[in-house]
């Protein structure tokens, strides 16, 4: 037996006991379905016995409320357990998890684990369909078609929470893709940085999934799987759909007996009957269309200062195409600039890991109130950047906003005088992260004319990552640059400052974009 964590919308872990049976339900090929496609794993005559261990009693409101659920919207009848060979036990294990469908070859219970956050309708609503035999609806073998998987925002080693189901074991039963299943992730499942891990194509700002109740097509694929239209007919359910044609060209489908065995000649130990057919020629050579794999990792910068590039590559055999498909649409490669740290021959250039370069603190509201040179995260929780801009290891600038620091006082960084020209471009990165910070503005001072203009400004949080600023300038006089930043309303306004650059040519001409 091997364990298998997942989650889904309510955010538990360890959702899907693999046994050794189930385990190759994975694949990187070509997929298609999200229900059990083995029809012997369903449980028989449409009844589920269970039982609830003892130390669940706070558990047993939630647990029979999510029962009751499946017996008002289907024919499944959960029971008691008496003398049944299979059925659910409800247990006080860790985490929320479960295994897929019956088990049809073991004699005994089979675990329902409610770990101590699993006491929510909804997670319990979500573990029996598991054990009802329900995979999850982002894992289906067609889902490059409907949702993407944002590898890179996949905590490390959950990437296989969201691989694709086989082709052969999982069936779909023709039924549309549900985005908002109570088997599908949230968009945020498993994040690593709190950006999306799955989101849909047609809308990426679409919710995903759902933390308690069934969706119109949960209800409906319980239905079909356990062919309740024919809850009342004697003998054989209908005909499965055939499975995909395999590397022999076979295909096959089943049907179940939901009564008596005697009324369905031809069953199994288990009940089922199977069809096996050669697959016709159209069929085994059906064209395959291409799908994109994930994503290579980026390449190193190829700069190793100033602003250079790195690329990542993708191949399209996720499957590749076949047959005469399609090939995928799209580029295989990215490109994203590199925002290193300035190089040592721009003599303006400051990222203020050994000193303060050219740079001077000329005035502040009170002499504790200003720019210093910092490593690290600031003290206090809640603001400020976690490290400097370039490696996370270096110095920046940053004003403490704590007290005594108090609402309104300012501080102000000036370069050294810099000489007339037709046009520059400064850049620099700041983080302005907290809920009360207040404004970072940037002025170019006329030293010959005494007068100040106003290049740049920000006020209020921006987030927490670091975040370009940049402006054109141009003066026919001797000029310099000044920082200044304001102290918000409260301690979590720390404002810090990194990795200033000058460049000839205005910024547009040096690639800046404002967006």
């Amino acid at each position: 037996m091997y364990v298998f964590i997942t989650a889904y919308n309510i955010g538990h872990e360890g959702d899907i006991v693999l046994t050794e049976r189930d385990w190759n339900v994975y694949e990187k090929a070509r997929f298609k379905r999200n229900a059990v496609r083995q029809r012997k794993k369903i449980w028989p005559n449409r009844i589920i016995p269970y039982e609830i261990e003892n130390g669940l009693d706070a558990y047993k409101k939630n647990i029979m409320s999510a029962i009751e659920e499946f017996h008002k919207y289907t024919c499944i009848t959960f029971k008691e357990r008496k003398n049944e060979r299979n059925w659910i036990k409800f247990s006080k294990g860790k985490g929320c998890w479960s295994y897929i469908g019956r088990l049809y070859w073991f004699k005994g219970p089979q675990s329902l684990s409610l770990g101590a956050r699993c006491n929510n309708k909804g997670i319990i609503m979500h573990e029996l369909m598991h054990a009802i035999g329900f995979w999850h609806e982002q894992s289906r073998p067609d889902r490059d078609e409907y949702v993407e998987i944002i590898w890179e925002n996949i905590k490390k080693g959950m990437e296989n929470q969201f691989n694709k189901y086989k082709h052969s074991k999982v069936d779909s039963m023709d039924f549309d893709y549900d985005y908002n299943s109570l088997m599908h992730y949230s968009k945020r499942t498993f994040s690593r940085n709190g950006k999306p891990t799955v989101r849909a194509l047609n809308n990426p700002y679409m919710s995903l999934g759902r933390s308690v109740g069934f969706s119109y097509l949960d209800i409906k694929k319980l239905n079909a799987l356990y062919d309740c239209k024919n809850k009342d007919k004697v003998g054989w359910s209908e005909w499965s759909a055939y499975t995909p044609c395999n590397s022999r060209c076979m295909k096959y489908r089943q049907r179940v007996c939901f009564s008596s065995r005697s009324h369905c000649p031809g069953a199994d130990s288990h009940g089922i009957k199977t069809d096996r057919r050669k697959c016709t020629k159209e069929e085994c050579y059906a064209p395959v269309k291409g799908n994109w794999g994930q994503w290579g990792v980026w390449s190193a910068c190829d700069k190793s200062c100033g602003y250079g590039k790195r690329k990542r590559t993708r191949s399209c055999n996720d499957p590749a195409p076949k047959y005469g498909g399609k090939t995928c649409v799209g580029a295989n490669t990215q490109m994203r600039t590199c925002n290193m740290k300035a190089c040592p021959d721009n003599s303006n250039a400051c990222d203020f890991d050994k000193d303060y370069c050219n740079w001077t603190n000329v005035w502040s509201t009170s002499p504790s109130f200003k720019w210093y040179r910092h490593k690290g995260p600031t003290p206090s929780r809640n603001t400020g950047p976690g490290g400097d801009h370039g490696t996370g290891n270096g110095y920046y600038l940053y004003l403490e906003s704590s007290y005594p620091a108090r609402f309104g006082f300012k501080s102000q960084l000036m370069s050294h005088s810099l000489n007339p020209s037709e046009d520059w471009c400064i850049s620099w990165w700041y983080s302005m992260n907290g809920r009360t910070v207040g404004h970072l503005s940037v002025y170019l001072i006329n030293t010959e004319l005494g007068t100040k203009t106003k290049l740049w400004s920000k006020s209020g949080e921006q987030g927490k990552r670091w975040k370009q600023g940049f402006s054109s300038l141009k003066s026919d006089s001797h000029f310099r640059i000044m920082f200044e930043g304001t102290r918000g309303r409260g301690y979590t306004g720390d404002i810090a400052l990194d990795d200033v650059q000058f460049r000839k040519g205005s910024c547009q001409l040096n690639g800046f974009v404002k967006y």
